[in-house]
């Protein structure tokens, strides 16, 4: 007979529903802007693609340094008191965004909803970490990281429906009074958890200084700072728009496609895990082999320009992108393994910091190659459409960028599951 939960039991349950929940509304605000609504946001305030892509590219850099200071605030204040602080300001900013109507107060929105976001994932870490034995930590996150991924699944096809049917302000404005309404309802689940215990030692930046010295990890953050941020930036910022562009795809159509590409990431990342025991424990092989997929994406996405390739082609390449996700368990466990046993979470966050730096650095530069272009495109009535040598250039760029992380990813260290820390360091 099934043992009936107990009613600390259920607060633990209530807590966890309530931090995914707020994370999904964090991923969603992450992956909505500015890709599935780009063309609205440039016909509505007559910006360039730059300024657009820029909207994305602030917030991911934003998110990616605040990396490192969400780590230090979950240690030293505790992951319920970060999330519903970070909360907060989120919501603030999300609510803010749809009722700019200039690039200053859009930009200052952004940075405000990605000052609150970045302190999401580390906080559910922490108190996951916490509440939960180890064994059964895997499964807590993959759910949150799932979690993740139908906030940006529901940003993709689902909120395109909303802007055609309601239009983009409304629709965000409903996001935000909905993650408002979840941001509540956490601050009562999360009441009633056990305070965590107080620390043993003083604030310190000792160990991310050690972490940010590592020659072990420098190989493997050079590639986490390519390999995602590739990925995401056309899942995100640039994907929806080429698809409209050169393949002529409807808007509904192309955010269906992007949708695929969101649900394709979701599946590679839960099948990560059980790939590394396949592979005996090997990092580096899965690590090689994300590289070498997005390479034959980026290469499948030029031949097809090259020979005017229906939609489903791109379709496949994007789904091929996506598939390179399933590295990202082999990487955090390289990580892990690579860095100080007792910096854990300001290892997680440094890997985090860099690869959203990555991100919106690879965003900016991916609208950067678009005006460069503007001469060459032509105004609709939707938004302006530009040629494909545009994105060919932007392709080239992406290629020679994964050209660069291969080398790098042949240096990183083989880890079989096993700190790689020398034994001899010294203790932080």
């Amino acid at each position: 007979m099934k043992a009936r939960q107990s009613p600390a039991d259920r607060r633990v349950l209530a807590a966890v529903v309530a931090m995914v929940a707020v994370y999904f509304f964090s991923y969603f605000q992450r992956t909505a802007i500015p890709g599935t609504i780009f063309d609205p946001l440039q016909a509505d305030l007559h910006l360039s693609a730059t300024a657009v892509a820029g909207l994305g590219a602030v917030f991911l850099q934003i998110y990616a340094w605040m990396q490192l200071v969400a780590g230090l605030a979950a240690d030293h204040l505790g992951g319920r008191r970060s999330l519903l602080a970070g909360g907060v300001v989120m919501c603030a900013g999300a609510l803010a965004f749809p009722h700019s109507h200039s690039l200053t107060t859009l930009y200052a929105s952004r940075a405000v909803t990605a000052l609150g976001a970045s302190f999401m994932y580390l906080s559910i870490v922490k108190e996951t970490d916490r509440l939960f034995p180890p064994h059964r930590f895997p499964a807590i996150i993959g759910a949150v990281l799932m979690a993740g991924y139908l906030g940006g699944v529901t940003a993709t096809l689902p909120f395109e429906r909303a802007v055609a049917a309601w239009g983009w302000r409304a629709s965000l404005t409903g996001a935000a009074m909905a993650m408002a309404m979840v941001l509540v309802l956490a601050f009562a689940a999360l009441r009633g958890l056990p305070a965590p215990p107080p620390r043993a030692h003083g604030f310190s930046l000792r160990p991310l200084a050690q972490i940010l010295a590592n020659p072990l990890t420098r190989p493997l953050l050079l590639c986490s700072a390519i390999n995602f941020p590739v990925y995401f930036s056309i899942q995100t910022v640039l994907g929806k728009k080429f698809l409209q562009d050169f393949c002529g795809l409807s808007s509904a159509w192309a955010a269906g496609f992007m949708l695929v590409m969101m649900l394709t990431s979701a599946v590679s990342t839960l099948a990560g895990g059980l790939l590394l025991r396949w592979t005996g424990h090997r990092r580096k092989p899965i690590l090689i082999g994300a590289v070498l997929v997005l390479m034959t994406a980026v290469l499948v996405l030029l031949a097809g320009m090259q020979v005017r390739a229906g939609g489903w082609l791109f379709l496949g390449a994007c789904m091929l992108m996506a598939v390179s996700t399933g590295a990202s368990p082999a990487a955090l466990a390289a990580m892990k393994e690579l860095s100080p046993p007792a910096a854990l979470a300001q290892a997680i966050a440094v890997g985090n910091c860099v690869t959203y730096v990555g991100v919106g650095a690879v965003a900016w530069m991916g609208g950067l190659v678009l005006d460069l272009h503007r001469a060459a495109a032509v105004a609709s009535a939707t938004g302006i459409v530009y040629p494909p040598q545009a994105y060919s250039h932007l392709f080239y760029l992406l290629l020679a960028l994964l050209t660069l992380s291969l080398f790098s990813v042949l240096r990183v260290r083989e880890t079989r599951g096993q700190s790689a820390w020398p034994a001899t360091a010294e203790p932080l």
